[in-house]
C-alpha cells in the first residue's frame, strides 16, 4: 500500500492507463482460429475432404482408410479404364452390322 502522497499519485498513474495505449491479445480457446490465414486454410481443408468424401463414393474399392495418395491413384486408374471401355464400345459399335450405327 502507498504511504506518502507521492506513491498514491504514482499509483493513482499506474491504475489510470488509458485503454487504447494497451493491446490486449485474446486466445482462442483451443481448435478455434481467429486469424484470417488460418480460418481460410481451414476452409480449404474442409472443401477439400468434402470432395474426397465425393470421390470416394464414385469411385469403386476406396475406403475411408485409403490414404489421399492412394485415393488419387484408384481415381486415376479407374478413369483410364472408363476411358478405355468407352474406346472399346466406340469401336464394336463401328464394326456393328445391325444397322444401329450411331449418329455423329
Amino acid at each position: 500500500m502507498p504511504h506518502t502522497t507521492l506513491e498514491m499519485g504514482t499509483m493513482d498513474n499506474f491504475l489510470n492507463i488509458p485503454q487504447d495505449s494497451v493491446t490486449c491479445k485474446i486466445r482462442a480457446k483451443r481448435g478455434f482460429a481467429t486469424h484470417p490465414r488460418s480460418i481460410a486454410e481451414r476452409e480449404r481443408r474442409t472443401r477439400i475432404s468434402g470432395k474426397l468424401r465425393k470421390l470416394q463414393e464414385l469411385v469403386p474399392n476406396m475406403d475411408k482408410q485409403t490414404s489421399y495418395s492412394d485415393m488419387l491413384d484408384l481415381a486415376v486408374e479407374h478413369i483410364k479404364t472408363l476411358q478405355n471401355e468407352i474406346q472399346d464400345l466406340n469401336k464394336h459399335l463401328d464394326n456393328c452390322t445391325c444397322g444401329c450405327k450411331k449418329t455423329s
